[in-house]
């Protein structure tokens, strides 16, 4: 059955290393902490078993674009699935858990700080529950390197419904994270353990040392060919990188945050579909994309810490083929840890936000607002960097959530069939906009549905402004619910706004000395000479491996060095043993080993000469029988 449904759905005859496992330990109704590699197929080893089991499996997720990408394949899939996240609206959110209670998906998405909602414990009870997923589990553990507080409180639903079971997944996470996770989220004393190694032997990791990043990004482009991701540190960067590589005629394409919905869509399928080789972007890209034939991931600036760069470098080469991983480190760059913002500045900061959205004292908890950094950083005078690390240590300290909600347009008909059809005969000009909509799309009387204007519009014959006038006339009509596409950032505030800040000093200090051993690993790892790159991000995860993996720009230096060691004393000992018994003419030396160049034989003997191992009579060579081997 579960291989049946693996083909149905995935389209795969077999399972991944743990997957069948993890699979059965999951229906077999234990609790599981499950740690796969970065595209080692974790996603199923929930979403298959919510297929076989009744019921309805909730899935908590750290990102709403993530929740979006998974339901949207799902959809594809023809699983039915849904995102619950505080980008929805208080109707949508309502209408949906009514949704949920009556069975109508598989797989519900929500957001970790829906978990502390009154309104959602309320419900939980009343759901019939398959089992419950935490993705990215790290996020519970403030050793982890995107700790979450809203995480702490999924936990605390287990005791609301102590019989259902519970998986929990990451990618990332060292013994202490593994042990918060077991802690946090309650799992019981028989739960099952699941890993594999974090090695990736199709993965060539390199270190790339130049003053020239963009002359090297086009030789390396050049030499290495297939899909490729180069990740940069700001969206500035991301622009103009790409504008340098497609002035040399390499297809490229950007992508960033700052870009709005329908551009993000566009370059991403540009990029997947291989219209677009290379994609230049922030870390904004690559959540939740499973592109195989990855050949190629470049950082151009040192990522923050091991666990980005061991996420984002490992979306090369999931298809097991061999791939490149290379990081630019420059020749004067060195390690400061200046960057980290001071209480003073957090609090500062916090206040800013206050003021920008106009909350009272002790108001705003729960409350989601939109939020354009830029249009912030600009109001209240403040560097544009310092601000994005302020925002999400404000994260880690449990004062707020960000998020991007990449709303799309989406309607829900709020009228029975009769008097929508009575609509339609009084309101002719509006008949062929109804009727396009209901061809299009199911379930608009049920829950809200996301639309394409610009489909609809081709459909109808009408530009897209008359379609969205057409749209608000039908809201303003009370026949339908319209909510315009919207692609802010949004900031959930989960405390209300104190008469004074106080900043946890031991969680923050935990944070900062965390936030720089992890930044210094990194520098360090930039500037390994000696030590294989792959095991010494693997030491980082407490992998100890014995082998080098002989693949990094370090182990092959080594293994070249050895050939040529090994390739000269073979060299010696074969000149040894042609001149040992008589006198030989450079011309007899050199033709007698035709496997070497000419110059490198010319060279051994010139050494050999030099420490009077050979010794020349007449222009011809005899071994000095006298000297010791």
């Amino acid at each position: 059955m579960l291989e049946e449904l693996l083909i149905k759905y995935w389209g795969h005859r077999s399972f991944r290393p743990k997957q069948h496992d993890i699979i059965l330990s999951v229906l077999n109704g234990k609790d599981s902490l499950v740690q796969l590699p970065t595209g080692g197929g974790k996603s199923v080893c929930y979403q298959l078993p919510a297929l076989a089991k009744e019921g309805v499996c909730l899935v908590f997720s750290p990102l709403i674009a993530l929740m979006k990408d998974q339901v949207d394949n799902l959809k594809q899939l023809g699983i039915s699935s849904i995102a619950i996240h505080s980008g929805l609206t208080s109707n949508e959110i309502e209408v949906e858990m009514q949704n949920i209670l009556n069975g109508k998906y598989k797989l519900v998405y929500l957001s970790p700080e829906r978990a502390s909602t009154q309104l959602f414990k309320n419900y939980i009870k009343q759901i019939n529950i398959s089992f419950l997923v935490v993705d990215e589990a790290h996020c519970v553990s403030q050793w982890g390197h995107q700790f979450r507080p809203e995480y702490l409180k999924i936990g605390e639903l287990r005791t609301l419904i102590p019989n259902v079971n519970l998986i929990a997944l990451t990618a990332t996470a060292n013994k202490a994270v593994k042990d918060d996770i077991v802690s946090y989220l309650k799992l019981q004393n028989d739960f099952q353990s699941f890993e594999t190694s974090f090695r990736r032997s199709n993965l060539n990791y390199i270190v790339v040392k130049d003053n020239n990043n963009i002359r090297k990004l086009i030789s390396i482009l050049s030499k290495i060919k297939g899909s490729s991701i180069v990740y940069v540190s700001t969206r500035k960067k991301a622009e103009e990188v790409s504008d340098l590589l497609k002035k040399n005629d390499i297809s490229v394409c950007y992508y960033h945050a700052g870009l709005d919905m329908k551009q993000r869509e566009v370059i991403q399928s540009n990029w997947i579909s291989n219209k677009k080789r290379v994609i230049v972007s922030t870390n904004a890209f690559g959540m939740g994309i499973d592109k195989p034939d990855v050949r190629l991931v470049v950082h151009y600036d040192i990522p923050s810490s091991p666990e980005s760069y061991y996420q984002e470098a490992g979306r090369a080469g999931r298809d097991g083929l061999k791939s490149y991983c290379i990081l630019f480190s420059n020749q004067d760059q060195n390690f400061h840890n200046t960057e980290f913002p001071g209480i003073e500045q957090i609090k500062h900061f916090i206040n800013c936000l206050y003021n920008y959205h106009q909350i009272a004292f002790t108001a705003g908890k729960g409350i989601t607002y939109n939020f354009d950094l830029i249009d912030f950083t600009k109001n209240f005078n403040l560097p544009f960097k310092s601000a994005l690390t302020s925002l999400n240590l404000l994260e880690s300290l449990g004062f707020l959530s960000n998020q991007n909600s990449n709303h799309q347009d989406k309607i829900k008909i709020i009228v029975n069939h009769e008097d929508l059809y009575t609509y339609q005969v009084k309101h002719a000009n509006l008949d062929s906009v109804i009727k396009a909509l209901l061809r299009s799309y199911t379930g608009l009387f049920d829950h809200y549905i996301p639309i394409q204007i610009g489909v609809v519009s081709k459909k109808i014959k009408s530009s897209t402004k008359q379609l969205i006038q057409a749209l608000e006339k039908l809201n303003s009509d009370s026949i339908i619910e319209y909510i315009p596409k919207s692609s802010d950032n949004t900031i959930t505030y989960l405390k209300s706004r104190p008469t004074k800040i106080n900043i946890d000093i031991t969680l923050y200090t935990q944070l900062k000395n965390q936030t720089e051993y992890r930044k210094k690993y990194m520098f360090d790892y930039a500037n390994n000479t000696s030590s294989c790159r792959e095991n010494y991000l693997l030491k980082y995860f407490e992998e100890i491996v014995q082998e080098n993996c002989g693949n990094c720009d370090i182990c092959r230096n080594k293994n070249k060095n050895f050939s040529s060691k090994k390739n000269k004393e073979l060299l010696i000992s074969s000149i040894k043993e042609l001149t040992f018994e008589g006198e030989v003419e450079i011309h007899n030396i050199v033709s007698s080993h035709t496997a070497y160049d000419s110059q490198e034989i010319i060279s051994i003997v010139k050494w050999l000469m030099e420490n009077q191992y050979l010794l020349k009579t007449n222009n011809k060579y005899t071994w000095n029988t006298k000297q010791k081997s």
